[in-house]
C-alpha cells in the first residue's frame, strides 16, 4: 500500500452516474478537471437519462459501494469527500463511517430543481438522520432544504441558522438562490458559517440567466465548493470560488444546444 503522501490535492465524489455527461459523477469528475484538483468517483447508482427525462435508476448494492471507497482510501491521499445522490438507506450505512476523518461536502439530492422527489422517504430519513450528522458542509437546493428543515421555510436564511443549530457538527450551509425569484434580474447565494463559535454570513450576488442550460449546476457548485477547500481556501473563500466558477459555466452555456431540454454545462470551457 502507497503511504500517501501527496502534495496534489484530490476529492473523491461518491453519486451517481449520468450517462449524457451534464450531472452526477461525470459532473463532478469535469469539474474537478476545471478547478485544477485530481477526481477519484465512487459510483452508488446508474442512471438512464438525458437532457430530457429520467427513464430509469439502477442502485449500486451496498457492499459493493462500500468495498470502491475502501479501494480508493486505501491507496490514495483524499482530502474532501464530496458527496451527491445516495439511493438507498444501505448505502448511507455504508458511506457512514468513512465520513468521520476527512472533510465532507454534501450535496443532498433528494429533490430535483424541478420539485420531483428523486429518492424514497426511508432513504431521505436516512440522509438526513444519518449522513448530515457527520459532514461539514452542506449545499441543498430550495426544495431540499425545505425537506431537511421539515417544512416550508419563510425565510431561507432563518431555516439555515436553525440547521446550522440542528446540526452542530456543521461548518457552514451554503444556500443557493437560483429558486429565489424575488430579484428577476440577480441571483443572491448565501453561506452561513461557523466562525469563533458564531454564525456568520458572506453573500454573493451575481446576474441571473434566462437559459434552459443549468442541468448539473448544483453538482457542479458542490463539486467545485469542494475542490476550492481541498486546495486550502477556507470555507467563505471556497464557497465564492465555487460560485464565481459555476455562474461563468452559466454564462458560457446559457446559448449552446446539447440535447433537446435542459442543456448542461460547457465544464470544457471553464478556468481553474
Amino acid at each position: 500500500m502507497n503511504d500517501k503522501n501527496s502534495s496534489i490535492p484530490a476529492v473523491l465524489s461518491i453519486a451517481g452516474s449520468d450517462p449524457s455527461g451534464g450531472a452526477g459523477i461525470q459532473a463532478d469528475l469535469k469539474t474537478f478537471m476545471g478547478t485544477g484538483v485530481y477526481g477519484a468517483a465512487v459510483i452508488t447508482a446508474l442512471t438512464a437519462q438525458n437532457t430530457l427525462e429520467v427513464t430509469g435508476t439502477f442502485p449500486v448494492p451496498a457492499e459493493f459501494v462500500k468495498e470502491q471507497i475502501q479501494a480508493v482510501i486505501s491507496d490514495i491521499k483524499i482530502d474532501v469527500i464530496k458527496l451527491g445522490m445516495i439511493t438507498s438507506r444501505q448505502i448511507c450505512e455504508a458511506v457512514a463511517p468513512f465520513l468521520e476523518d476527512v472533510t465532507v461536502v454534501c450535496d443532498p439530492v433528494m429533490i430535483s430543481t424541478t420539485g420531483f422527489q428523486l429518492i424514497d422517504e426511508d432513504t431521505a430519513d436516512a440522509l438526513i438522520n444519518i449522513i448530515l450528522p457527520l459532514v461539514d458542509y452542506i449545499t441543498p437546493n430550495y426544495f431540499e432544504l425545505e425537506k431537511i428543515f421539515g417544512r416550508t421555510p419563510e425565510n431561507i436564511e432563518a431555516a439555515g441558522m436553525e440547521l446550522m443549530k440542528r446540526f452542530e457538527n456543521l461548518s457552514a450551509i451554503a444556500l443557493k438562490g437560483g429558486h429565489i425569484h424575488t430579484d428577476q434580474s440577480t441571483v443572491t447565494d448565501i453561506l452561513l458559517f461557523c466562525h469563533n463559535k458564531e454564525i456568520r454570513k458572506a453573500a454573493e450576488t451575481r446576474p441571473r440567466y434566462t437559459t434552459p442550460n443549468t442541468h448539473g449546476t448544483g453538482c457542479t457548485f458542490a463539486s467545485a465548493f469542494s475542490a476550492f477547500l481541498a486546495r486550502g481556501h477556507n470555507g467563505p473563500e471556497a464557497f465564492s470560488r465555487a460560485v464565481s466558477y459555476t455562474n461563468h459555466l452559466i454564462e458560457i452555456s446559457a446559448d449552446t444546444k446539447i440535447g433537446g431540454g435542459r442543456g448542461p454545462l460547457m465544464h470544457h470551457c471553464g478556468l481553474n
